[in-house]
């Protein structure tokens, strides 16, 4: 994190407020080896909401090296840059995040070695949503890695490092259901009664307070889509949904919400939901 600090300044922290926001991500890598800036753009226009695209900017690797870094632009403001970093993510901190990523319980997908990582910033206005800043920044992500030798994509704020495959695969589709699983990783865990515990990790992004959710009869992929489907609503309600308050999948439903200590950090609150 150091070294991408000095190169791209200090990562976003939703709770700060000010006129420019940073997203960032680390493409792991099998071979240390930047991608070619115009397949990046090429590849871009896959993962892309309509109206959006993606241009190579002057090179900026003479400040840290040759070929580097590159730098990039959208048509929508958004300054972007993929620098090269020829060693692992230290101190094993992607390696450790691959548990809590959807497509480890999925297909039972493990993180392989790697040698390299490819920084991925993208500085966006706060005049922007939040929900599309981090929509192009995925889009932006899903290019670079489509483009790269790619074995891992760590997404910090998310907690969670995904398998390249399955991150392109949830970036082609543009809603915001879809692409939650990219930006929260998952702990699941047992409550003492055997119900299922799952507890979301990444809402911090959005400036909005982690769910823990409460299993019920249905199975464990049943309370996955749950979960998402509640941290999408939430995600474009924009607020967190007050204690006492109820959500439910259907107009009939009412599942109560109540604010508790976090199981991971007990200086958090997280919304808790019990599913029948």
């Amino acid at each position: 994190m150091g070294i991408a600090n000095r190169l791209f300044g200090k990562p976003n922290n939703p709770s700060e407020k000010g006129h420019g926001l940073t997203d960032l991500a680390f493409v792991l890598l099998s071979e240390a080896r930047i991608p070619d800036g115009e397949g990046i753009v090429h590849s871009f226009r896959a993962f892309a909401a309509p109206g959006e695209s993606l241009q190579t900017e002057n090179d900026a690797g003479e400040k840290a090296g040759p070929k580097q870094v590159l730098s990039f632009g959208l048509n929508t403001g958004e300054k972007s840059f993929v620098a090269l970093m020829p060693a692992a993510v230290p101190k094993g901190e992607a390696d450790e995040a691959a548990r809590f990523s959807l497509s480890s319980y999925r297909n039972h997908w493990k993180l392989p070695p790697h040698c390299a990582h490819l920084i991925v910033t993208l500085h966006a206005s706060t005049a922007t949503s939040r929900i599309v800043q981090l929509s192009r920044f995925t889009s932006l992500v899903a290019a670079v890695t489509k483009s790269s030798p790619a074995v891992g994509v760590y997404w910090g704020n998310a907690g969670a490092t995904h398998d390249p495959d399955f991150f392109t695969s949830i970036a082609s589709d543009q809603g915001v259901v879809p692409r939650m699983m990219l930006w929260s990783g998952v702990s699941i865990a047992r409550e003492k009664d055997g119900r299922l515990s799952l507890l979301s990790l990444g809402m911090k992004q959005l400036n909005l307070p982690d769910l823990l959710l409460i299993g019920g009869q249905s199975g464990g992929n049943a309370a996955l889509g749950v979960m998402f489907d509640l941290l999408a609503y939430v995600a474009d309600r924009g607020e967190a949904l007050p204690d006492g308050d109820t959500v439910g999948r259907s107009a009939h439903e009412k599942l109560h919400v109540r604010y508790v200590s976090s199981p991971l950090d007990s200086t958090k609150k997280v919304w808790r939901v019990e599913l029948p």
